[in-house]
Parts: C-alpha cells; structure tokens; sequence
C-alpha cells in the first residue's frame, strides 16, 4: 500500500518559496502535484494544496490556471453540529485542521480531519502501470473517498464533485511563460450536459453538440459518475451556471449557479434536484456535479468512488492535422461513448489499483536504492501523461492533408519541454538520456519512437531553410542523419519533422545517430528482440552517416560548427569526450549487428574505426586523472561525467569487448574527479554536480549569446552521473548525489512533478517538465536491463 513507502512528497515538506524561473521558462509555483488521466489522453494536476491548476487538454499546450469550480467537498452531520470544506487546503471553504498528502505515481492520497467526528481519505488516481496498454491509455482518472465515523454516535457524511464543462477550450498558441488565465473564456456555445445510470452508476454527461458528428479536438463527451453500495444517497446536477450573474442577490442566491448548488449542498448533504440542462451560450461556462452519501454508525468506515471517463478521440496539431486516440481502438471513434468508458472503468477499478501496489512494491523489492530514492525514480514517471505526451492508433481518415511522411499509424511521442526552444516531440538527443525509464514499464511506447527514428533514417529533406546562426540555407534533412526532433505540436508531428532546424544546424550534430544506435541495441536486446533485415538497412544508413563524420578517419567526429550536439550552448571545439565515447559505443554496436547479419565488411570498417577511435581519445584527452572535455577551446580543461558516458552504455549492453583499450581503471578516475571538481567545488557539493568544471573554476562566461548548460546542475546528466557512480562501484558519490538531487527537486526546491531540464547555485530553474530527468531510471538498470 502507499502508506508503506516513504514517498515523493507532502504538502508540509515543500518550501513555499522554492526556486524562480529563469528567463523564458513558465512557473506553476512550488505546489505542483501529479497529473491524472491516461497517456496520451487530455489530463490535468492537482495541486499538493488540493486545487486543480495544470491542464493538458490539448496535446502539446500548457495552461497554468487554479478553476475554483473544479474540487470536491465533504459535508458531515452529527446530531445538531454540521460542517462543510471542500477538500483542499487553501482556496474557497479550505478544509481547516490537519491535512496530509502522499504522492506516488499515478496516486495521490489525501486525508482529512471533520472536528474530530469523521476522519477522510481521498485516493485520487489513473490506471497508468505496466503490462496493460488499454488501462493505460484510457481517458480516466479515479477519487476514491474514505470517510470514517470516529465519533461516539451515527453521523450523515456526504461527498459532492463540482466539475465545469471544458469542452471546446481551446487555447491559443502561445508558451506557456506568456499565457495567462483563459478559463472560462468564449468557447461554450452547444455545451450541455444529461444526467445518466447504469446498473449501480449514476452521473452526468457532458457534451458539446450531441447531434453532430465529432470532428475536431476538445469534442465529445465526458462523464462524470459515482457507484457505491446500494441505497446510498446520490444527487445530480446535470448542469448550473460556473459562473455568477451581475444581479441583485449574493452568488449563493443565485438560483441554478455552481454558487448556489454548493450552498445547498452545504446545508442540505444533497444537490439540487431539478434536473434541468440547456444549451450554453458563447460566454456561459457551464458546471456539473455529482454526490454520494449515507448515515454511519459509530466506527464504521464506507469508501465512495467517483470517475471522471471522458470520449474525445481527437488529437489534432497546430497544421490541422488530425489523429485518432490510442483508446479508440477499444472503445471507438465516434466520441459519444463516455458511458461506456465509465462503466469499464468502473468495473476495474479495483483490478486497476490492485496492479498498481503490486508495480509499486515489485519497485521497492527489486530496485537497489533507499525508498526514498526508489519513491523518487516512480514519480519522475509523471512525464509519461505530464509530458504532452501522445499515442495514436491511426490518422483521421478525411483529412485533405498529404499523407504522413512516416505513415498514418500508431506513433508515440513526449515533448522535451514545453517552453521555447523546447517545444518538440521526441527530441532525440534527450531520448538518448530518458529512453530507458519508458522502455523498461512502457515497450510498447518506446518501440514507437525507435522504429519512427529509424522510418526516419533514409529520409531525405532537400528544402532549404535558413540557419541563423550560420545566416546560411541549409536543408531540412540529409539522408542518413537522424532528425533532432519528430515535429512540434504546434506544426505537424511526424510529418513536418527535424523542427529546431532553424537557430542550429542539426545535421551537423555529432551525438544524435551514435546516441540513438547504442541505445536502440539495448532496447532491442532487453527486450529479447532481434534485428530485422529491413531494420538492419536502415541502422546500417545511420551508421554509414556516422562514419562520414569522421572526416579525419581516427575514428573520432569532431566538432567544428558552434552547437553541434546536445551541449548545443558551450563552444566545444574538436575532438570531445562526450561524442567521442558515444561514437565508440555505436561503432561497437555496428560492428556486432554487422557481424550478427552477415555484413562482414562493413564490420571490418567499423571495428577498424573502433581500434583508431580509442587511440584517439586516450592520445588527445586523457590527462593522467580525467579525460578532458574537448580538445581545444576555453572548456579544453573542463571535467564532464558524461564524458564517459559511452563507455558506460557499451558497458551495460555487454560490448565491453570492443574497448578493450579504454582502462575501467581510467573511467572510475574520471568520475572520482568530477566528483572532486564538479560536485565538490560548487557550494561544497550542496546543489549537485556542474555540467562542466576545472579544477579551481566553476564559473564561466555565456557561450553562443546565452549563459545556458554552463554554469548549471543538468538535471538528467546528473543523473547518468550517479547511475555510473552506482555501476562502477562509486557507491558514496552516488549516494550523495542522488540526496542531492532528490533535497532540490523533492524538498526544498519545490520542484516536484515539473523536473526542470537545468537548476544554478542562484537558485534559477529552467525548462521545466523535461524529458532529460529520466535518464535517473538509469541508477536501476542492473535490477531490470539486459
């Protein structure tokens, strides 16, 4: 059970100041919780203080905005004393008294104090866990509310659920550092609402012109109901005004308002009963609510469920493109079948919750880390829905668009980020970095953007665009070099793709094509897969690029263009560490899945590279303690862990063999000196480990226009740092800087569920909900990799 675990986070633990953004980088404030709903699916947080404020409604866009009329309520009654507070701790009729939150991924558990005559426990959650994609995709999320009787004497304990009617919101497109609240807006003309049930469910419907056909995001119905045990009392109200009215009574006169029906709710146990529903107008946000109650004796204890299930099948991006849901492939396509998901839903609820504390506790039993830290590594999964995430079964089949460059079928994605600069899906030199945490509870997803990167492999792009950094036109793509990213929601994802080919350019990118290749073979070998010959053609396309880029034929690429790589904001100049090991490990796998196909020559090529490569690297960057950064430039000192990155992923893919001249010896030296110099040096190791440091320097000036990367804790490349720590028997460091890592983002940072690519000593984040922090799955790869 939850209970059992020290967790991610309480409400009392988070420091209300926390961290500041940096420029361009939005703020959802220290109190962000996790999302509920399906992956893929539209979803929305709740706050640690219990109000709904983070909204993923459409794919790809951010809302930060607290909707007042989004929030349950408890109402109790014991012979002449009553009381009502919704359950939150701050905001309208805040619940007053002690107040607890424990977050787990995909659950959150609340509970509550009513003066001392009912104890409460809501149990918010989605179906998202391994092993079972329809439960994972479906467009639900769960309140389950325990409430006890802890006084001497029967009590009438009720739980109402106010929930306006979204359908239809559709923000514009802006980052999410420039919108502000666009809630209730203009957007409700043809929203309605019905009250429903079936069996032991009761609810509403919520609907948004139930007699069209659904042809666009944000429509369709979403359904609102509760189930319990029989007799219990139940009430409805199918739909009343969010908002108020400028007329002569106060908001709780206001007959047929949220205002007004929380009131009688308050005072009564019970909704008000009318029953009546009506078309909106343009600017009348409406609201539905639900509740479920009974009388108690003295001790006893009843749970009540509530479910949100919503049917809006289509996805659809900023070119009008659009895409059909992965749950249609179950419940269908035609976005009038909310009651349907609702009663599926209800009937597994319990299975649901059931798979998710054996998930948790197989996590706790067979990853080698304290509970916190083990708590910690499942809540970085909140990406999985947070991270604007999307899984399609098919194209919309009317489009007038051409078809898809890399087909019309199921395609999986998570955002880098959602500020500027970051707003791409599948962002390949992160997935390099966060890949396995997805892979290891989510195949099915990971696959997807494996084989979409390598449908990619032989694409080429010729249309020039221009670079501004280079004030050159370039093309979009070249043949054989992988894309940096497979689209921006806000154009067209999977189509129009390589999209951050604009500041930089990304063909010249020297870890893109090695990162993918190496981590492509471990995914395929953890999974018990074997190329196939079509697969093959396409790897060997990428590596064959890989092996143009080094021009020098010393089996190292160098880097000779400002930007050309993931540290696209530091002026690394010539041979690299960081693409340097990376580019030995791919040659390392090219070699063995030429050699497993048959491809004797192209192996020959490879391992001829591999032998150069290493020479290379310990002739130009190995200095007796670490190996340098690069090999020129104001970084030609610098310490990186990632440095050994390749090294550590050939390791654990059992390629080891292939670099052989690459002393163990030498990589435990240079993690023991990043520890030293990056971690140690920076406010006596307090805020983790610098990206990049010398012995005695720890500042730098800005790099290519921005001070970004220098100067900064990279969040997911401290990680991979502690996960080499961990693999090389560095067990103390590793320990440190997960602590580290855990105090900033889990305590006193206030960072919890919205991981920033990037914190500095200033206490400045940057990036938040970056896809690069799962690369901490990593310090778990001996407890589930190959």
């Amino acid at each position: 059970m939850i209970d059992d675990y020290v967790l991610g986070c309480g409400h009392e633990h988070v420091h209300t100041d926390g961290y500041r953004p940096r420029s361009r980088s939005h703020d959802d404030g220290p109190l962000t919780g996790l999302f509920l709903g399906g992956i893929g699916a539209s979803v929305c947080s709740r706050d640690l203080d219990g109000r709904f404020a983070r909204w993923h409604l459409q794919n790809g866009y951010h809302v930060r905005q607290i909707i007042d009329q989004a929030f349950f309520a408890l109402r109790w009654k014991a012979g002449n004393d009553s009381g009502y507070f919704r359950l939150a701790g701050s905001g309208p009729h805040a619940a007053e008294g002690k107040r607890d939150v424990r977050s787990l991924f995909p659950v959150v558990r609340e509970s509550y104090d009513a003066a001392g005559v009912l104890s409460a426990e809501a149990e918010f959650f989605s179906p998202v866990f391994p092993g079972d994609t329809k439960a994972s995709v479906l467009p639900v999320w769960y309140c389950a509310v325990t409430v006890t009787n802890i006084s001497h004497g029967p009590a009438d304990a009720d739980i109402a659920w106010f929930w306006p009617n979204l359908l239809g919101w559709r923000v514009q497109q802006v980052t999410p550092a420039e919108r502000g609240a666009c809630w209730p807006g203009q957007t409700h003309s043809g929203n309605t609402a019905s009250v429903f049930g079936v069996d032991d469910i009761s609810g509403v419907i919520q609907q948004r012109f139930p007699g069209r056909p659904v042809t666009d995001e944000m429509e369709g119905e979403i359904a609102l109901c509760t189930y319990g045990q029989p007799g219990e009392r139940v009430s409805v109200l199918p739909c009343c005004k969010a908002g108020q009215n400028l007329i002569d009574r106060s908001p709780e006169h206001q007959e047929y308002t949220a205002a007004w029906a929380e009131a009688q709710f308050a005072s009564q146990g019970v909704l008000p009963g009318e029953g009546f529903t009506w078309n909106a107008h343009w600017d009348e946000a409406l609201c539905s609510a639900v509740s479920r109650g009974d009388t108690l004796a003295a001790g006893e204890s009843r749970t009540w469920s509530f479910c949100l299930a919503a049917d809006m099948p289509l996805v659809k991006f900023g070119s009008g493109r659009r895409w059909y849901r992965k749950y249609t492939r179950w419940f269908g396509r035609r976005g009038r079948g909310a009651s349907g998901i609702a009663r599926y839903a209800a009937e597994h609820q319990s299975r649901f919750r059931e798979e998710i504390s054996q998930w948790h506790s197989n996590c706790f039993t067979s990853v080698d880390a304290d509970r916190r830290t083990v708590a910690m590594l499942i809540n970085e999964l909140y990406l999985m829905q947070g991270g604007g995430s999307v899984w399609t079964e098919a194209a919309y089949e009317d489009d007038a668009l051409e078809p898809p460059l890399l087909g019309g079928g199921e395609h999986c994605a998570l955002l880098e980020g959602y500020d500027v600069g970051y707003c791409y899906y599948n962002t390949l030199d992160l997935w390099t970095y966060g890949w396995y945490g997805v892979s290891r509870w989510w195949p099915e997803f990971a696959s997807s953007v494996f084989r979409d990167f390598l449908d990619a492999a032989e694409v080429e792009i010729p249309d020039l665009r221009m670079i501004y950094r280079d004030e050159q036109m370039r093309p979009m793509l070249t043949r054989g070099k992988l894309p940096h990213d497979l689209g921006a929601p806000m154009e067209d994802p999977w189509h129009l793709i390589n999209g951050y080919q604009m500041r930089d350019d990304s063909n010249t990118w020297k870890d893109h094509n090695q990162g993918f290749l190496i981590s492509f073979y471990l995914h395929v070998k953890m999974h018990g897969k074997t190329l196939t010959l079509d697969e093959w053609r396409k790897v060997r396309c990428a590596g064959r690029f890989v092996i143009s880029q080094d021009a020098d034929k010393d089996g190292l690429p160098r880097h000779d263009i400002f930007g050309d790589s993931t540290w696209d904001n530091l002026g690394i100049k010539g041979v690299s560490a960081f693409s340097g090991t990376l580019n030995l490990a791919c040659l390392a796998v090219l070699a063995q899945w030429a050699g497993e196909m048959g491809d004797d020559s192209f192996a020959a090529l490879c391992l001829e590279r591999l032998a150069l490569g290493q020479r290379t690297l310990m002739s130009t960057l190995w200095n007796g303690r670490y190996f340098r950064l690069c090999e020129e430039g104001r970084y030609a000192q610098c310490i990186m862990a990632d440095g050994v990155l390749g090294v550590y992923l050939a390791d654990i893919a059992g390629l080891e063999g292939y670099l052989e001249e690459i002393d163990r010896d030498h990589v435990k030296s240079h993690l023991k000196a990043f520890y030293e110099i990056n971690m140690m040096q920076c406010c006596s190791g307090r805020i983790g480990p610098l990206l990049a440091a010398s012995p005695g320097r720890t500042v730098f000036d800005g790099d290519g226009g921005d001070e970004l990367q220098v100067n900064e804790v990279i969040v997911g490349s401290a990680w991979s740092a502690a996960a080499m720590m961990k693999h090389y028997g560095l067990h103390q460091q590793y320990q440190r800087i997960a602590e580290v890592l855990y105090r900033t983002v889990y305590g006193e940072g206030g960072l919890q569920f919205r991981t920033p690519a990037a914190y500095d000593p200033q206490g400045r984040f940057r990036a938040p909900m970056n896809m690069r922090p799962l690369a901490a799955w990593f310090t778990a790869w001996e407890s589930g990799g190959t």
